[in-house]
């Protein structure tokens, strides 16, 4: 058992083929240390705002009750790695649900209702690398409760 509580990741899009072996590591990592899975959904809709729409339908099931809901964001929070790692392993025994957003982002009343709104840095990355920079911040996360050399401060 992790340092982490339960993890769901749960992202919008097929990986396109290059990053694929990046999130594989990851998910691999985090599979072995915690109750992991991540969660692809279907990006659709006619324009923005019905793209958003029908990604906090489809979020629901995996955000409801009992559920502590990180969601990345450019309006978000900086973290430093340790402190994000503090901040996942308060919330044992809830189990959490890591959310990037679609290409559009999310909808204004599904931010609101996160627990937690967290940023990657000031500038806009591409939809890929802010995935897999959310991912590898959650495995950091768990090799800095663990002890293990990965970090280095």
């Amino acid at each position: 058992m992790g340092h982490l509580p339960d993890i769901s990741f749960v992202s919008f899009g097929k990986p396109k083929a290059v990053w694929k072996p990046i999130l594989e590591i990851y998910e691999k990592r985090l599979s072995k240390a915690i109750g992991f899975r991540h969660v692809i959904l279907r990006e659709k809709g006619d324009g923005p705002d019905d793209v958003k729409a029908n990604a906090s339908k489809l979020l629901e099931p995996h955000c409801g009750a009992g559920v502590f809901v990180v969601v990345f964001d450019e309006r978000g929070k900086s973290f430093t790695s340790p402190a994000f790692a503090k901040l996942l392993q308060n919330v044992r025994p809830k189990k959490v649900a890591v959310v990037i957003g679609t290409s559009y982002g999310l909808a204004d009343d599904f931010l609101a209702r996160a627990d937690q709104l967290v940023n990657l840095g000031s500038m806009t990355l591409p939809h890929e690398m802010a995935r897999s920079a959310a991912l590898e911040q959650i495995y950091r996360a768990e090799t800095l409760l663990a002890g293990h050399p990965y970090h280095h401060s």
